[in-house]
């Protein structure tokens, strides 16, 4: 049975097919600047498939565009325009690109859990000072 589509899924997808068509490459173009077969954008771009930060990357870089470039905005429509110009975040994107697979799988995994931890734990205080 087939499971449901997240929001992220669809959103990445939408992102990068929108970003991808922006510059006018078709998907075989697009995987042979990401190095990826031209089916795993076809995933992506159909929500089958959810690429990990160090796909994400791969793809950012392809598309001259920050990981932050691909991701959902959060529930209060802050998203990647507003935090790109961010020295805080630019910092943080360009030394967690540098990280190991693993590494950032920890970090990704502590932050979730920090937050599942805290409902009240705001990952971007700037933003939250708002």
């Amino acid at each position: 049975m087939p499971r449901g589509k997240t929001a992220r899924e669809l959103t990445i997808g939408r992102k990068l097919r929108e970003l991808r068509e922006q510059r006018h490459l078709t998907q075989q173009e697009m995987a042979g600047k990401a190095g990826v077969p031209r089916t795993y954008i076809s995933r992506i771009e159909n929500a089958r498939l959810l690429p990990g930060p160090v796909m994400l990357l791969r793809i950012a870089d392809a598309l001259s565009v920050t990981i932050l470039d691909l991701l959902p905005q959060n529930k209060n429509g802050i998203g990647a325009l507003e935090t790109a110009d961010d020295p805080y975040w630019t910092t943080f994107v360009s030394y967690f690109s540098q990280l190991r697979t693993a590494d950032m799988a920890y970090i990704v995994s502590h932050a979730r859990h920090l937050a599942e931890q805290d409902k009240t734990y705001a990952p971007m205080p700037v933003l939250a000072a708002r």
